[in-house]
Formats: structure tokens, sequence, C-alpha cells
């Protein structure tokens, strides 16, 4: 099994709650390296839109790490693919933050389906606090089509929004509903979203399960 699998317990996270959190292996200067080369392209050409990873090609040292790498793995199985289209969110101190939004798949196809085959990963190149405008992700929700209100004063629903050291990567179910949060820091947030998609019908457990009796996960709404 390539890179370091998730266990029973992440994978059970990522199924009841729509994501979970991984750590990539690289040192701290690595993401400081990425995240000042990062500032110097978006300053000098504006965003590179899908070509922000030849621009900064050490991005691909991020998910090609043992602890992505195995997570990826685990979640899509082998063959797993990295779909050409990829961003850099920068959100700037004194951003309102956005509502809450699913994403369109390529082509602007709306093509929902409860059985799992896409995924995004949200990598922070720098520290992320809750004052950043970490992006927040609505748990639970994502085989829901619509939620109480897109506008995050009004939803009813419980927001999380995941932060953690230079380095955390979180794996998204691709139909999560999600925003970016406002940033009442002084301090710039990038995230990097990537996609990754599935290639071939799962036939085992790619993660490394040693339970194959269903545990109720506390968080979960529905167990």
């Amino acid at each position: 099994m390539p890179g370091t699998p998730l266990d029973d317990r992440a994978v059970r996270e990522f199924i009841t709650q729509g994501y979970t959190l991984v750590q990539a292996d690289q040192p701290a200067e690595f993401h400081r390296d990425v995240s000042e080369k990062l500032d110097a392209t978006l300053d000098a050409e504006g965003n590179p839109g899908n070509n922000i990873l030849p621009r900064v090609p050490e991005l691909s040292a991020i998910f090609d790490s043992p602890s992505v790498r195995g997570a990826l793995h685990s979640l899509l199985g082998p063959g797993y693919s990295m779909h050409p289209h990829r961003y850099c969110h920068l959100n700037r101190p004194g951003s309102p933050g956005q509502n809450w939004h699913k994403d369109d798949y390529v082509y602007d196809s709306n093509a929902r389906h409860h059985r799992f085959r896409w995924l995004m990963a949200f990598y922070y190149p720098q520290d992320v606090d809750p004052e950043m405008g970490p992006t927040g992700i609505v748990p639970a929700r994502q085989h829901h089509n619509c939620i109480s209100d897109p506008d995050p004063a009004k939803a009813s629903e419980l927001e999380q929004n995941p932060c953690g050291p230079a380095g955390t990567v979180a794996l998204v179910n691709f139909d999560v509903w999600h925003r970016a949060t406002a940033n009442t820091s002084n301090r710039k947030r990038h995230m990097l979203k990537f996609q990754f998609l599935r290639m071939q019908e799962p036939i085992e457990a790619n993660w490394l399960c040693t339970d194959e009796d269903w545990r109720q996960v506390a968080e979960d709404a529905h167990p």
C-alpha cells in the first residue's frame, strides 16, 4: 500500500462528516518557501488559476508525501488521478467571507451522486487560526442539495472551520458545503485547492482496515 494509509477512525470520519485532516510530511521551511513563492507569483502576475502548479512546482511534493498520498489512496483506491483544475485561494485581511456553496464539477456540470468518487484537497502553506479566515465546512451535509440558508448569518447548520499548522491538508468530499470565512486578522491566508478522482470501482478496503463492523461516530447526526 503506497504511503501511510488512513485508519478506520479517519475513514469513518470522512464518510459521516464529509472530510478528514492529514498533515503533510514536509518541514516548516518547505511550507514557508511555498508561501513566499505564492506571494511572489500572485504579486507579479495575478492569480494563474490552473497554472499555479507549473508556476510553483513544489506543490506536487505535498501530494507525493507519504501521509497525503496514503490518505488519497485510502479514499480513492489505486490509480487515482489528479484533475487539471486547481486554484490558489487568497483570503486577505478584512475579507468578509463567502456564502455557503458547493463547487460545480468540470464544465459546470452538476453531477451530484451519493457514491463518492471525487474529493478536494485544501492545503494550507502557513499556520491558520480561526481569525485568518479558514475554509468553513458544514459537516455531515455532503448529500444534501440544500441547507437552511446560504447566508452563514442565517443558516442553522453547524459550521466547522478546520485550522492547523502549515502543511495541514483537508481531504473533503467534493459535494461538501463550504465557504471562505471572514479574515479578521492582519495576515494573508493562502489555501491551495486541488481535485482528485477515483479511476476504478472499489473491490476492497484500501485503508488500514482492522474492524469490518461499522462503529458509530460520536459526531454523526445519522447513526
